[in-house]
């Protein structure tokens, strides 16, 4: 059973759980909760990378999405509300966070995604007395999250409208593109790239991934581009309903990626 305690003083509807421990990788994740505060709740957003949603000293790497101040804005503006349930990430996040693990590696991201699904996610939302038969569905995760809220609507297509920011497509490259098959046909997914995210890789990419990927390996920049587009092109493809932008150096963390997001849950 969880337990929520004050995730911070500065958020008074923001609250975490206790660590909760995946047996499976000997590592403890927390679960975070945000509800509106004067607002009937309208939207349900499963988030992934939680500890980069509301504050910059609780982040990985001191970008932040500013959640609650974006969710603010738009419960005000669109009349909306927003019940946010986001999953940290941890020391095994390379596993965790990995849906297409290759050489037949034991699949810990489905494992994290069912647990969070068939087991937390049922008594977050009893507890907070919140029924999400008649709620817009939100999946949304940024980089490897991005690859999970993919792999989650695939799994859960009841969360049907998918936000992926800049998903690190070379983990599940190129599994990812067979597995969009199983994208739910109704479903939407908002995507999105910059051009300067390639510095994200620490060497060139002509040294790290087999150029028999049908990507651009001209630089580092491109190569990034060129995977997330394949993403794209393929859900195309499936006449998947798909939003894409594309941003001009666009780099790699949450401050860019905070009004493509508030672009983005504008069309939900």
């Amino acid at each position: 059973m969880l337990l929520f305690s004050e995730y911070d003083k500065s958020l008074d509807n923001v609250y975490s759980s206790q660590p909760v421990v995946d047996i499976n990788l000997s590592d403890t994740n927390n679960y975070l909760v945000r509800f509106p505060k004067f607002k009937q709740v309208t939207h349900i957003i499963l988030a992934f990378d939680a500890e980069n949603l509301f504050l910059k000293e609780k982040s990985s790497y001191g970008y932040f999405f500013n959640l609650e101040s974006l969710l603010s804005e738009l419960e005000e503006s669109e009349n909306r509300g927003y019940f946010v349930v986001a999953t940290t990430s941890n020391s095994s996040r390379q596993q965790q966070y990995n849906p297409y693990p290759r050489n037949k590696r034991e699949n810990f991201a489905t494992k994290h995604i069912k647990s969070t699904f068939e087991t937390h996610l049922p008594q977050i939302c009893s507890d907070y007395d919140i029924e999400i038969s008649n709620l817009k569905k939100i999946v949304m995760g940024a980089s490897m999250g991005g690859l999970m809220s993919i792999k989650t609507s695939i799994l859960y297509p009841a969360f049907d409208n998918i936000i992926s920011l800049s998903p690190a497509f070379w983990f599940g490259y190129p599994g990812i593109v067979n597995d969009l098959d199983s994208l739910n046909k109704k479903s939407t997914c908002n995507i999105s790239v910059g051009t300067e995210e390639g510095d994200i890789f620490g060497d060139d990419v002509r040294n790290i991934f087999p150029n028999d990927w049908d990507l651009d390996f001209s630089n580092n920049n491109n190569f990034y581009v060129s995977g997330v587009k394949r993403i794209k092109e393929e859900l195309e493809l499936r006449n998947i309903n798909t939003n894409f932008i594309f941003k001009e150096q666009g780099k790699h963390n949450e401050t860019y990626w905070n009004p493509i997001l508030k672009q983005f849950l504008l069309s939900i």
